[in-house]
């Protein structure tokens, strides 16, 4: 063991990595110290991931020293980053693993440590493809449909039972995939689709009416009234995006980058509200349906900061997107014993913003292939025609200004394959 990790390299092995990495040699015992009596500031200036790449290379070339794990900071025989260099010692018979650098006291997930101790590099972009489960909630339509009162008149007073059609959170999938083009850059490509339908009824108790919130107050149905009501509101969207992703920044255990792209965007409702009105119009039916679709921009700034010991990671995102496009909607009356049909065609092409935002935590495995996360996102079309907002304005015969806010909310879980 008096004979230095040097010599069984040889002297020509020596001479390249002193070559390639500008430092001193020196041995000690039985192990060897790269860039050992550098003043820290000098020391600091080389590129460590460079620097260590090298020594690893002829190292393992030799056979003497081989590392045991995919992280360069675990090694069989005692491999260590001491900080201003790398120290190596000859292979044991039975393999330990230690930990490069000191834990740090009081960092996030137990401890945080550079990057030579991750997956090299931890932060990389890579080829990967995804699937991601959401269970969202549609906010901001709710639709009251129906309400009780003492008497189909203006003088009659509501009595409490209120027929709304709330919105439960429903099942969604996003899936896509990464196409690397470095460590630094990728092109992404992902597909979104969610869907969420609601029903409700209300029947009204004792001599108490129900007033329609969904009927035009037209000649026929002004003060009329019924003793059931009926709705079902059915909501959803579909979102394509190609993007171009960027590192920004990074430090030894956090990675910021910027997304820039384009993306396309669907939105459907429709309503169907039934409500038996006195002779002589009898059951009278409404229906509506809106659509959107838009194309525009897209971009925003994701963040992650990673726990090389336990694998697990914090992450936050915010994106926005400027779709321009047209919403067509259509609003029908029919009654069962005639007295015509109210109708009404509504047409607006503008910008629909998009705002998402999203935190949560994960793991990733060792080799850096799986990744596993667990997430809240929020999201909100801005400027959007909505079934309440457009039945609000055909029932007041004002369509100028019927753009309102549609939110989605909730879980997201998504599992990466890397490769």
């Amino acid at each position: 063991m008096s004979i230095s990790l040097i010599s069984r390299l040889g002297r020509g092995v020596a001479a390249a990595g002193l070559a390639l990495v500008g430092g001193a040699i020196a041995t000690t015992g039985t192990l060897s110290y790269a860039n050992d009596e550098l003043p820290p500031g000098m020391a600091a200036e080389l590129d460590n991931d460079a620097y260590q790449r090298v020594i690893a290379e002829h190292l393992q070339s030799s056979g003497e020293v081989q590392p045991t794990s995919h992280q360069s900071g675990y090694v069989e025989g005692g491999y260590v980053d001491s900080g201003y260099g790398t120290q190596y010692a000859e292979s044991s018979r039975k393999p330990r693993h230690r930990r490069s650098g000191k834990r740090k006291s009081g960092s996030l997930l137990g401890g945080l440590c550079s990057s030579d101790g991750c997956p090299d590099p931890w932060w990389a972009h890579r080829h990967s493809v995804y699937g991601e489960f959401l269970y969202l909630n549609a906010g901001s339509s709710d639709l009251v449909h129906a309400i009780e009162f003492t008497g189909p008149t203006a003088a009659d007073s509501p009595t409490g039972p209120v027929g709304i059609i709330n919105n439960d959170p429903e099942a969604g999938f996003r899936v896509g995939a990464s196409l690397a083009a470095s460590n630094c850059t990728s092109l992404n490509l992902g597909y979104t689709y969610w869907s969420g339908s609601e029903a409700d009824t209300i029947n009204a108790q004792g001599t108490n009416v129900l007033n329609s919130q969904i009927l035009h107050p037209s000649l026929l149905t002004t003060g009329a009234a019924s003793l059931q009501a009926t709705a079902v509101h059915d909501i959803d969207f579909q979102l394509v995006d190609l993007n171009y992703r960027h590192l920004w920044k990074r430090t030894q255990n956090t990675a910021i980058n910027w997304t820039a792209g384009v993306r396309y965007g669907n939105m459907e409702q429709s309503l169907i509200a039934q409500q038996t009105i006195q002779v002589a119009t009898g059951l009278t039916t409404v229906t509506t349906d809106i659509d959107f679709d838009g194309f525009g921009i897209h971009g925003g700034l994701d963040m992650e900061r990673y726990s090389c010991e336990t694998g697990l990671f914090v992450y936050g995102k915010g994106m926005a997107s400027l779709m321009a496009g047209e919403w067509n909607a259509n609003y029908r009356q029919v009654n069962q014993f005639g007295g015509g049909v109210v109708a009404n065609d509504y047409e607006d092409f503008h910008a629909t913003p998009i705002l998402e935002g999203e935190l949560g935590m994960g793991w990733m495995n060792n080799g850096g292939h799986i990744r596993f996360q667990l997430g809240y996102m929020m999201s909100g079309w801005y400027e959007a025609v909505s079934t309440r907002g457009y039945v609000d304005a055909v029932r007041a015969n004002d369509l100028l200004d019927i753009g309102e806010t549609i939110t989605f909310s909730g879980l997201t879980t998504r599992l990466t394959v890397m490769f």
